[in-house]
């Protein structure tokens, strides 16, 4: 089965790619040599002209997605507008995820990430694995355990400490 995330907020976001960084080429201004050099290429075709996608490096290619799903209610969540998250487990997706949260919240604001399997959004959630990050007391308190973030780059700390686990719960609050 496919696992889920959601990133639920109580106002609209912006939607699409964040954190990655690729560049289109047409196929005919790119030879093969180049080519090689990239960490990362797709051949796309769109009107009639071939594209290539492409990210030259690791730290390129890992981002995050954000789409509104609005036929979906999640039972364990405050919030009301649900985004489904494409949010690889890597640390440079985190990264991305944390800076984009980051970024949205204005004091006050709470952001809450949940994950699952396809079609099991119902399903208790396991509270072993809540997660409470509150950004400006610098605190991360998961599995009844609290730990200090770094105040000179909280968006790498986080990225280290997070971790997407099955039917997760984890607010983020300013």
């Amino acid at each position: 089965m496919t696992e889920k995330h959601y990133l639920v907020a109580n106002k609209r976001l912006k939607q699409g790619e964040y954190g990655s960084n690729p560049f289109w080429v047409l196929a005919e201004e790119i030879d093969e040599s180049e080519l090689k050099n990239v960490y990362f290429r797709q051949m796309h075709e769109w009107k009639g002209q071939k594209y290539w996608l492409i990210y030259k490096t690791k730290n390129d290619c890992h981002g995050i997605k954000i789409e509104r799903r609005r036929d979906l209610a999640i039972p364990h969540v405050a919030n009301k507008f649900i985004y489904e998250l494409d949010c690889p487990d890597e640390r440079l997706a985190y990264e991305a995820l944390f800076r984009f949260v980051e970024e949205q919240l204005w004091f006050g604001d709470k952001i809450e990430l949940y994950t699952c399997l396809d079609g099991e959004e119902d399903a208790a959630r396991r509270t072993a694995c809540n997660t409470v990050i509150h950004l400006d007391a610098g605190l991360y308190i998961s599995g009844g355990a609290s730990f200090p973030i770094s105040k000179e780059n909280q968006v790498a700390d986080l990225a280290r400490k997070f971790r997407w686990y099955d039917r997760q719960y984890a607010v983020i609050q300013r």
